[in-house]
């Protein structure tokens, strides 16, 4: 019968020559176990180790998860802090834009101040201090400037002035609408300094300067008894007194349409005037203004004098409108003589 074959292995420890061999018997179940309790081990350890590292990658993950929670909270903080500060940046540039609109316009609307005062702060514009005309001249200027000016006129520069006062008592003035104003007010002043040498003008052109230095009359207009004839005549104007010399002077603005000497007349000038008047100067002792010039109320225009038909030396005056001899004295301004 054949034996069995052993189930042990032997292990032999040779220590050194002069030392004892060690034999060990192991079963080889044994053997073949020892290696598999081994590996499992090794595999324990690794599956150990591996939980733990998943443990603490799982935390150091939850931890990263809430830092990036954290730091995405400090961002969108952060986001919006500077959307706040961009805001208050834009409105911030907002305003100083407003402001430099605002600056720009205050420099514009004192610079309209002074241009306006530089211009119209000496004027009179009204013309209220002039003196009173007589009721003919009064009616003959209202007649010229009527035709003259426009029907439509701006505001006048006092309500303007006024409206402008109100708005800079308010609480936040618009400075543009005032530099508006004040175009308004200078268009007004405009205007109104228009109106005013237009009137001027008309007032210039209207026979009231008295034509000579002496005021005193000796023959009004109308009927009268010629001195030559002794008969009852018409007389065209008035005569003044004077002497031989005296200087005489145009009534009004116009222009010398006659410049000549005639038997009756003597040295005598006609002036044209506007809205068909006319004046007459006679029995000069000598002629200044010739035909075709222009001469301004005031202007020396002759000499009195006595030449032609004349008892003495005086000034022949006339008003003549549309060749129709009108009275001197509804035109002239009555001045006392000194």
């Amino acid at each position: 019968m054949r034996r069995a074959r052993s189930g042990k292995w032997s292990l032999m420890v040779i220590r050194g020559a002069d030392k004892n061999v060690k034999q060990f018997q192991v079963s080889k179940r044994s053997m073949i176990a020892a290696p598999a309790a081994a590996l499992l081990a090794v595999s324990g350890c690794f599956i150990t180790l591996q939980m733990r590292s998943a443990h603490l990658i799982g935390e150091l993950e939850e931890q990263l998860e809430q830092q990036s929670s954290a730091w995405e909270a400090t961002v969108e903080e952060k986001d919006s802090h500077i959307e706040e500060l961009e805001e208050n940046v834009a409105e911030l540039s907002e305003h100083t834009e407003e402001m430099k609109a605002k600056l720009q316009d205050l420099y514009e609307l004192e610079s309209r101040l002074k241009s306006f005062i530089e211009t119209y702060g000496g004027e009179a514009p009204t013309g209220a201090s002039a003196p009173a005309l007589p009721p003919a001249a009064a009616a003959a200027v209202s007649s010229i400037t009527a035709a003259s000016l426009p029907s439509a006129a701006p505001p006048s520069a006092g309500e303007t002035a006024d409206q402008m006062i109100a708005m800079l008592n308010g609480d936040e003035p618009d400075f543009r609408q005032l530099t508006a104003m004040i175009n308004d007010m200078e268009e007004a002043m405009e205007y109104s300094l228009k109106q005013a040498k237009l009137r001027q003008a008309a007032a210039n052109a209207v026979p009231t300067g008295w034509p000579t230095t002496s005021k005193r009359m000796t023959s009004g207009f109308g009927y009268r008894t010629d001195p030559f004839t002794r008969k009852s005549t018409f007389h065209a104007g008035i005569d003044i007194a004077g002497s031989t010399g005296d200087a005489v002077f145009a009534a009004a603005d116009g222009t010398v349409t006659e410049s000549g000497y005639d038997s009756g007349k003597g040295n005598y000038i006609i002036i044209k005037h506007r809205r068909g008047l006319q004046t007459v100067y006679m029995h000069l002792s000598q002629r200044e203004a010739k035909e075709g010039e222009s001469v301004v109320r005031g202007e020396k225009i002759g000499l009195l004098g006595s030449t032609g038909r004349s008892t003495g030396p005086h000034l022949h005056f006339e008003i003549m409108q549309h060749d129709e001899p009108v009275n001197p004295l509804k035109y002239l301004r009555l001045v006392k003589e000194d």
